[in-house]
């Protein structure tokens, strides 16, 4: 999961929609990444969900939650919120940057003769740059798909 921008409580209710709607292809044991770089603000009255979103996974079997937090500033209570929503045997683990999360869980997929160095930096920018673009265009999508509920805007004619 990726937080970005200035983030309310209606946006984190449809994202616990979104997150019981995928907790059906999940198997025990997965591990989930959440990446709060682009994070600006997170209302308050975002804890509610986002500790149902915690009691979801929990539910499901997550065996790890790794963390993306650059600017500790920024740190919205994750440990706070875990401790009464995550159940034990969870694991936590934070990292500066979402290079180094993912240098970390890849680390723990391979197998253990496969050396570290194989995972170039270059390879790490290059994911992060498309999960970026995607991640925009989703947003972008669903904006679009919120002003045109109804239909009121005929997206065939272009301005």
């Amino acid at each position: 999961m990726s937080y970005s921008g200035h983030v309310r409580a209606e946006e984190m209710r449809r994202c616990l929609g979104t997150i019981r709607d995928l907790m059906v292809q999940l198997r025990p044991g997965f591990f989930l990444l959440t990446d709060l770089s682009n994070l600006e603000s997170m209302e308050a009255s975002c804890a509610p969900e986002l500790g149902a979103i915690m009691d979801q996974c929990s539910a499901k079997g997550m065996s790890t939650v790794v963390r993306v937090i650059p600017d500790p500033s920024k740190d919205i209570g994750f440990d706070l919120i875990s401790a009464f929503h995550l159940t034990p045997p969870v694991t936590t683990q934070t990292h500066q940057s979402l290079a180094e999360a993912i240098k970390d869980l890849l680390l723990k997929d391979s197998p253990s003769e496969e050396p570290a160095e194989n995972l170039s930096h270059d390879l790490i920018a290059r994911k992060r740059e498309d999960e970026l673009a995607e991640a925009h265009f989703t947003t972008d999508a669903r904006k679009e798909a919120e002003v045109n509920e109804g239909g009121l805007i005929d997206t065939s004619v272009s301005s």
